[in-house]
C-alpha cells in the first residue's frame, strides 16, 4: 500500500487460532512502514461508550460454516475521546489490540472470519495539532484473519479467569488493564473474587473493581462493594448508581444508605437509583429527594415523581 510515497503493510494477527465460545480474544492490529520516511498515524476520538470499543475500527464476525454475519453488539451513544498522533518508522511499527468481546459474541461453534476496516489518517513530520485536524492523507484499508471457534467449557472458562485475574495484578500498566478489560466480558461469577482482590491494590484499580462489582449480583460481591462504599473516598456517580441495577435483594438497602450523603452527585445516583430499581415504595422514597438542598436534585425527583404519577 503506497500512500505519501511510503510502503505501508498492514495485518490483522489473533493472539491464538482457537478459542472457545465464552472465552475473550484480542487481535493485534499492525501497520508496518516498508519504505520511506517515517509519518505520523492520527489515532483516537473514538472510544468514550459503554464498552470503551474504538469505533473508528470497523468489525464484522462471519460464521463461515453458515454463511451468516454475527450481529455487533450496541455500545451505546459515542461520545468521542482524546485524539493524538503515533510515530511510524521502520524499526517500530504502530499496533492497536482489539477486544473481540467488544463487538460480538460467538453463537455457535466452527470457523469464524473476521475483518477489519480502518480509514487511516495521516500526517507528515514536522507536525502538530493543526496537522491533526486536516491530516496529509487518508486510506481506507481492510485486513481479515480467520479463527475456529470451540463449543464452551465451564472447566477451561475457569481456567481462563483464574489467569486473568492474576494478570491484573501485574505491576505493567498495560497488562493489568488489558487483562481487566478481557475479565469484564466474562459474564460468569467467578470474576468476583478477582475483582475483589483488586480492591486490595493502589491507584485505579480499586475503582476499577468497584464498578465492575456492581453487575454481580452475589454475596460476596455485595460484601466486597458495601466495605469499601464505607469510604467516602471510594463513592461515586456510576458505581452508587450501579447498585440499583443490582438484582441482589440487599442492593437497594445499600443504596438507600447513601441517600444523606454530603455530595450531591452521590444523592442524585440514589435517586435515580431507586428509580431505575422501582421498589414498591419507589414514589415515596422519590418525593424525600424534593426537599434536598441541591436544586438539581429536587428537579429531577420532580420530574421523576410526574413520571411515576403518570403510569399510575
Amino acid at each position: 500500500m503506497d500512500l505519501l510515497a511510503r510502503e505501508l503493510a498492514v495485518s490483522l494477527e489473533p493472539d491464538r487460532r482457537t478459542l472457545r465460545q465464552d472465552e475473550p480474544l484480542y487481535l493485534t492490529f499492525e501497520v508496518r512502514l516498508v519504505a520511506g520516511e517515517p509519518l505520523i498515524l492520527i489515532e483516537g476520538g473514538d472510544y468514550r461508550n459503554r464498552l470503551g470499543r474504538p469505533e473508528s475500527y470497523a468489525l464484522a464476525a462471519i460464521d463461515v460454516e453458515r454463511g451468516r454475519r454475527l450481529s455487533i453488539r450496541d455500545a451505546g451513544p459515542q461520545l468521542g475521546g482524546v485524539v493524538g498522533g503515533r510515530r511510524v518508522s521502520a524499526d517500530k511499527p504502530f499496533r492497536r489490540r482489539l477486544l473481540l468481546a467488544h463487538w460480538v459474541r460467538f453463537e455457535a461453534a466452527g470457523a469464524h472470519r473476521i475483518v477489519v476496516g480502518k480509514q487511516l489518517r495521516c500526517a507528515e513530520e514536522p507536525w502538530s495539532g493543526d496537522s491533526m485536524r486536516r491530516p496529509a492523507a487518508e486510506i481506507g484499508v481492510q485486513v481479515a484473519t480467520t479463527i475456529e471457534v470451540q463449543p464452551p467449557d465451564g472447566a477451561a472458562l475457569g481456567a481462563v479467569i483464574d489467569a486473568l485475574g492474576r494478570r491484573t495484578l501485574a505491576d505493567d500498566d498495560t497488562v493489568w488493564r488489558e487483562a481487566e478489560q478481557a475479565l469484564a466480558t466474562i459474564e460468569d461469577s467467578r470474576v468476583v473474587s478477582h475483582y475483589v482482590r483488586l480492591l486490595q491494590r493502589p491507584g485505579e484499580r480499586p475503582f476499577v473493581a468497584l464498578k465492575r462489582l456492581c453487575r454481580h449480583a452475589t454475596d460476596e460481591a455485595l460484601h466486597a462493594l458495601g466495605q469499601a462504599l464505607a469510604e467516602p473516598a471510594y463513592r461515586s456517580y456510576e458505581v452508587v448508581l450501579g447498585l440499583g441495577a443490582n438484582p441482589h435483594p440487599g442492593a437497594l438497602a445499600l443504596l438507600w444508605s447513601f441517600r444523606r450523603d454530603e455530595a450531591a452527585n452521590i444523592r442524585l445516583a440514589v435517586l435515580q437509583g431507586v428509580f431505575q430499581r422501582r421498589p414498591a415504595d419507589c414514589i415515596e422514597r422519590t418525593r424525600m429527594f424534593l426537599a434536598d438542598p441541591e436544586p438539581s436534585v429536587r428537579e429531577e425527583a420532580r420530574r421523576i415523581v410526574e413520571e411515576l404519577q403518570g403510569m399510575v
